[in-house]
């Protein structure tokens, strides 16, 4: 088992596609910080050269657009919105279907080693360069919010409320990345691992919101046990004790039903 993560963390290192993962979630975060900056910029221009009394009271009373955005909404965006998001969730699936196409997996189960520890190696290594994708995010936030902000981008609460927050979203994301491990396993086609991907990714959340507002007087809300939806609702501050623990069982339970299924597909099918 130890031989076969050592082999999957060095794969992981040769991927070229991870490390394009990571620097695209970098320059994503760049890009959204500069659209913030441009908006503010022309804001003001606009206030400098004409700009209606109304809509120019109400700059000045907020002042700068800065003032209105933190930290925390740029942390959000990276595990709710669409494009980092989407990245952190379909990159699993390449990892795993990438070995059916070259023939490797073929070979590596061919020497013997056993199906349980291959899957779990290689669900290991995707959880973890599924983490180091969302934690490179984040780096690159409070880097380049540092430089965009200054030091008020830390007030407050700020630091205490990161590590929770970020555990819980790390914790999804991890989980995200097994259900995304068993949907490669499932599929073996890199065209319908990705297609399936940005599918799971995004409908059953609409699908399950749905369902919560047809049971909206029960306080029935189905959609809070998935997590996509557990992501884009998580909490910046006051974490409450049921929430967390709720969130490691929602987490534990979709980590065991995916890995199970995952295994049981990948011991009971041919290897072509």
């Amino acid at each position: 088992m130890l031989r076969l993560c050592n082999a999957e963390l060095y794969k992981l290192r040769k991927s070229k596609s991870f490390y394009i993962f990571i620097i695209v979630t970098v320059v994503f975060v760049a890009i959204m910080y500069s659209t913030i900056s441009l908006v503010s910029s022309s804001l003001q221009g606009m206030a400098d050269s004409g700009m209606p009394n109304v809509i120019k009271d109400r700059l000045q009373t907020t002042g700068s657009i800065w003032n209105n955005v933190h930290l925390m909404d740029f942390m959000q965006e990276i595990f709710s919105g669409d494009a980092i998001a989407c990245m952190i969730r379909i990159f699993p699936s390449i990892f795993v279907i990438r070995e059916y196409a070259s023939g490797m997996m073929k070979n590596i189960v061919g020497k013997g080693c056993s199906r349980g520890s291959i899957y779990l190696a290689k669900l290991l290594t995707a959880i973890l360069a599924s983490l180091l994708i969302a934690l490179a995010g984040i780096a690159a936030v409070l880097v380049i919010g540092r430089i965009f902000i200054g030091a008020d981008a830390f007030a407050g609460n700020f630091w205490k409320n990161l590590p929770v927050y970020a555990a819980l979203q790390l914790i999804m994301t991890g989980t995200l990345a097994a259900i995304f491990v068993m949907i490669g396993e499932l599929c073996r086609n890199l065209a319908a691992g990705i297609s399936i991907g940005i599918g799971v990714a995004a409908f059953p959340a609409m699908i399950l919101n749905v369902i919560d507002l047809q049971f909206a007087e029960q306080n029935i809300t189905l959609s809070q046990y998935w997590p996509v939806t557990r992501m884009t609702s998580c909490p910046f501050e006051g974490f409450a004790t049921g929430y967390l623990i709720e969130t490691l069982v929602v987490s534990v339970v979709w980590m065991g039903i995916t890995t199970g299924v995952g295994m049981w597909h990948f011991y009971h099918t041919d290897i072509k």
